[in-house]
């Protein structure tokens, strides 16, 4: 998919992952829609570097909130009058036994990981082009080929797809919901319409306190995914680790490609 011009909107773009994918899609020359919940300042800064590159927006999005998602979409579609891609990287982890969490704590990793994804790319839908006007159209053929004009990249994790462990069950379940999801949107999506699932595993994130891989190569590989570089069904997984973890193995890599190893199981 030719990304120049495209309108890439990002959830959860003020910082880690978010935040770099939204930088390279902009050196890309795409419009990029920066969004955030709470930290307006970090955003900023992004979307300021995204300016320098090409045309950029700024918008408030909290993904747990419908209203919230009905108006970012709104004004994105105001200002550009259409979303070519859209990235669902916003997401959250509580580190506790289940038995330690409260249910706000469930709820607030549910909501966000899962529900609002899924109510997000709802809203987004109708403004993706390839749409047909009177609603979703059935393609039972995931292997069809045809020119791709949107696409929807779900961030899923490692941890949704062969890594359960200890202290982060409600995350897990929300990673494997994140996965079945995007593997069954594809088979209703129109055929010029794509949906993939890209898992990192260990990143250096605050979520990880900065262990693992490096953020900007997780968002290479999703840039990557949206120009459909990897030879993957629609609705299909993209690995990180298979992508960036071998590459360097006396650097920060091998630590990241160890720690998979240790928490998520890993890849040869």
């Amino acid at each position: 998919m030719e990304l120049k011009n495209k309108v890439v909107l990002v959830t959860g773009s003020s910082q880690g992952i978010g935040a770099e994918t939204a930088l390279l899609f902009a050196k890309e020359g795409a419009n990029v829609v920066v969004t955030y919940n709470s930290n307006r300042k970090k955003a900023e800064n992004i979307f300021k570097e995204c300016k320098k590159c090409k045309d950029a927006f700024l918008v408030k999005l909290n993904v747990d909130d419908e209203k919230s998602i009905k108006e970012c979409v709104e004004k994105v579609v105001d200002k550009f009058g259409t979303i070519d891609i859209l990235v669902n990287n916003a997401g959250v982890l509580v580190w506790k036994n289940l038995m330690e969490h409260s249910n706000k704590d469930i709820d607030f990793q549910i909501n966000t990981n899962l529900v609002g994804l899924i109510k997000m790319t709802k809203t987004v839908l109708p403004f993706m082009k390839g749409q047909n006007k009177a609603g979703i159209k059935n393609s039972t053929n995931i292997f069809e080929k045809s020119k791709t004009v949107g696409m929807i990249i779900n961030i899923a994790s490692a941890a949704g797809k062969r890594a359960a462990n200890e202290n982060y069950s409600t995350y897990c379940a929300s990673k494997f919901g994140v996965r079945g999801f995007t593997q069954a949107l594809a088979l209703e999506l129109p055929k010029g319409i794509k949906t993939f699932a890209v898992n990192p595993g260990m990143t250096a994130t605050q979520m990880t306190d900065f262990e693992g891989t490096s953020p900007r190569k997780v968002a290479e590989i999703i840039v990557n995914t949206a120009r459909e570089k990897y030879k993957i069904q629609n609705g299909g997984d993209i690995d990180i680790w298979k992508h960036v973890v071998e590459s360097k193995p006396a650097d920060v890599y091998y630590t990241a490609k160890k720690k998979i190893g240790e928490i998520f199981g890993g890849e040869k």
